[in-house]
């Protein structure tokens, strides 16, 4: 299973760019597993899908409707991730954070911002949603689209077949 997994052999939802928030919608978490740096970034995403009332499927990526309690099972699932990712230190540090997420409405202690990574214009809209709804400050990494290098390997793998035949 990959870092950033949601659910063993289903594809990550949220982090690298080839996730599903990434396909979708141009943004995702950087960084590699759930640990005490990445969680505020997977916290303000899933409050974000619960204030949307949808996710993204784990098999197809397709937008799917949903109830904020299968949110609150993909919070929960963060413990696991976490102690999977990062040990029983991180483990302790996320279920601490949704304690206080669930008590306060707040990000863990000290978190005054969060990083996303993206693409231009896409993740400037998503880190103002972010912004807004939990008044926590969005750093962002922008990446170029990839686009032409997508059409490259494209023209590159008709190439593959044609000389292959």
């Amino acid at each position: 299973m990959m870092h950033g997994e949601i659910v063993a052999g289903r594809k990550n939802l949220y982090q690298g760019p080839s996730s599903c928030y990434a396909r979708n919608e141009g943004v995702w978490v950087p960084g590699s597993g759930v640990t005490p740096e990445t969680l505020p970034s997977f916290i303000a995403l899933i409050i974000r899908d619960m204030y949307r009332g949808m996710v993204y499927d784990e098999e197809t990526c397709e937008p799917r409707k949903v109830d904020p309690s299968y949110l609150i099972g993909r919070l929960q699932y963060l413990i696991a991730l976490a102690k999977k990712h990062g040990g029983e230190e991180a483990k302790i540090y996320t279920e601490e954070a949704l304690e206080r997420l669930y008590r306060e409405y707040r990000l863990p202690p000290g978190v005054t911002k969060i990083k996303l990574a993206g693409y231009r214009g896409k993740l400037d809209e998503v880190a103002k949603e972010i912004e807004d709804l939990l008044g926590v400050k969005v750093e962002k990494e922008y990446h170029e689209e990839p686009t032409a290098m997508a059409s490259t390997k494209t023209r590159r793998a008709k190439k593959a077949v044609a000389v292959a035949r």
